[in-house]
Order: structure tokens, then C-alpha cells, then sequence
């Protein structure tokens, strides 16, 4: 990271949020740029010692980093880190921007200490912009916690993955178009969220969902569903290919079998490949946040067996 200018913490914003990515301020709230308003983590994993710890790192307020615990039995080098913010959530004109690289060998899961509200904003927007950079041999787990849209919010979340051809990623979001609770279904003012998986520069994935609070409820969207949640499975590419497809199909499998199994409410999910057969997307879609979490937790868990031999860590009770 060479450079604080909030202009390049800020992902590539859509044409439907041009209005409203400006850097405005009112009613006395800070503009972007301003202490407080801008949130950096770079950091670097790698090897040492047989265990994966922090090579370097480059730490922002409101931004923290927890030291590197090791709390899997079954991988006793792997890493597990928590992102934290002095923050209560995102609030208008906040740029988060995050860059994790993981150096060839290194395994590492990275998850936040708790879910991320989005705050009301009467001008501008957040964003939030997440970039994995996974090398040969280097597995990386990215698991936040939830995020939760308030009414009249305005997010722009964007993760990138970069892995190379050796690496593996499982990365997994969940979002929440409301404070549920609270009867509050879509009402925020506009969200982009935006997922891309690259590797040796050929994509691999592109989806990008750009919404306004009065448009979500549309069949081709949100729809009626208040709780989304996103699974990207991408194995080696040893791992790639036919395997991919037999995995697609275990997937597709256990997405009935979990669907069919909950009372809470209605659920649905569908399972696609990449290009190529280079990795699995996961959509599930719900009302309820325990439940959706659940599915997505299922299939993290089911992937991780396949492809690394071991369960997922349950990360809020060790």
C-alpha cells in the first residue's frame, strides 16, 4: 500500500451509485479522508518455523489485527486471524480497505470479530474492499461475519481473489438486506456488492449485483429474499476440472438435503461452476439468518473436507 489517497481505497463504483459515491459531507459528519474515516490492513502471511504467522503488516485505525492463534488439532501451522475495528459498523464516508497476501505454503483462515452493521447516511457512501492474494501451495479461508444493511444505507463491498495456479481459497459472506427484527426488509438506498476471482490475470468469475432499496424485491435481484448468503469454493488447479464436477455434485446434494431439513421458513440454494471448472460458486438465499448461516457453514465444512481432509473450526467456540 503506497499510498492513503481515499480516491484509491475506493473499489471501482458502478454507474448506478455515481450519485451517491461523492465525498460529501452533512449534517456535521466527516467527510472521506478525515481520522477515523479511513480503515487499512495490509498484511502478508508466511511460513516460519513450520507454522504460518504474520511476515508484515501495515495496520490503519479504526483497522485491528489479532496475533495469529493455532486452534485447529488437525493443522497445528494453520493461522486463524481476526479482523477487528474500534468502529461500530460502517458509516457514511467510510473507506475499509483490506489486503491480505498469503505467501506459498502459508494456510491461514481470516474471519472479523462479530458482524458488520451498515449505518444510516444521509450523503455519500461506505465502502468496504477486500483483496486476496493467494500464492502456490497457500491456503486461504475468508470467512467474515455477517453484514447488515440498516435502512437508508449505502454500501459498496467488493471482494477480489488473485490465486495462483498451486493456491486454494474458501471464502464465504453473509448479507442481510435489514435489521430483521425490526421489520426492516430492503430499505436501505442502494448496495453494490461485487465478487471477482482471477488467476495467472484470466478471470474466472465476475458477478456484480448493483441495487436500490426501490428496485430489490425485482424476480432478476433480491427478490424476496432477505438473507444472502455466498460460498466460493477454488481449488488447486491439480484439484480442477473433473474433480470440480464431482464435488458440484456433493454440493448440489447436500444443498437439497439442508434445504429440505430446516423449519425456518422457506430456503433455497444452487451451486454452479467457474470458468473452466475452476472453482464452485454458492448462492443461498432465505429469511432467516441462523438458518441461511447454517447452509453456508454446511457446504464451507463439506469443501474443506474434500479438498484440505479436515472439518471447518467452529470459530465463535473454541
Amino acid at each position: 500500500m503506497t499510498s492513503l489517497d481515499p480516491s484509491s481505497l475506493t473499489p471501482p463504483v458502478p454507474h448506478e451509485m455515481a450519485d451517491v459515491a461523492g465525498e460529501r459531507s452533512s449534517g456535521g459528519v466527516m467527510p472521506v479522508g478525515r481520522p477515523g474515516k479511513v480503515g487499512v490492513l495490509d498484511v502478508t502471511l508466511g511460513v516460519r518455523g513450520g507454522r504460518t504467522g504474520v511476515v508484515s503488516r501495515f495496520v490503519k485505525a479504526p483497522m485491528q489485527l489479532t496475533r495469529p492463534l493455532y486452534i485447529d488439532p488437525s493443522d497445528p501451522g494453520e493461522a486463524f486471524l481476526y479482523i477487528r475495528t474500534t468502529g461500530g459498523g460502517l458509516a457514511q464516508n467510510d473507506r475499509i480497505r483490506q489486503v491480505l497476501r498469503l505467501e506459498s505454503g502459508s494456510r491461514a483462515t481470516v474471519t472479523t470479530q462479530a458482524g458488520t452493521p451498515v449505518h444510516r447516511m444521509d450523503a455519500g457512501m461506505a465502502s468496504q474492499w477486500v483483496s486476496l492474494h493467494v500464492a502456490d501451495g497457500a491456503v486461504c479461508e475468508y470467512l467474515p461475519g455477517q453484514t447488515i444493511l440498516f435502512a437508508g444505507s449505502r454500501l459498496l463491498q467488493t471482494t477480489d481473489v488473485d490465486v495462483a495456479p498451486g493456491g486454494t481459497v474458501l471464502a464465504a459472506e453473509v448479507m442481510l438486506t435489514g435489521r430483521l427484527a425490526r421489520g426492516e426488509v430492503n430499505g436501505f438506498d442502494t448496495l453494490a456488492q461485487r465478487f471477482r476471482v482471477t488467476r495467472n490475470g484470466r478471470p474466472l468469475l465476475s458477478d456484480t449485483l448493483c441495487v436500490t432499496g426501490a428496485t430489490a424485491n425485482s424476480e432478476m435481484l433480491l427478490s424476496r429474499w432477505p438473507v444472502w448468503g455466498t460460498v466460493l469454493i477454488v481449488p488447486s488447479a491439480g484439484s480442477a476440472g473433473t474433480s470440480v464436477k464431482k464435488l458440484l455434485v456433493s454440493v448440489r446434494e447436500l444443498l437439497v438435503e439442508q434445504c429440505a431439513g430446516t423449519d425456518a421458513g422457506d430456503l433455497t440454494a444452487a451451486a454452479s461452476t467457474m470458468v473452466g471448472d475452476a472453482g464452485l460458486t454458492v448462492r443461498v438465499a432465505g429469511e432467516d439468518p441462523v438458518a441461511v448461516r447454517a447452509v453456508v457453514d454446511a457446504v464451507h465444512d463439506h469443501a474443506r473436507r474434500a479438498l484440505l481432509g479436515r472439518p471447518a473450526v467452529d470459530l465463535r467456540r473454541m
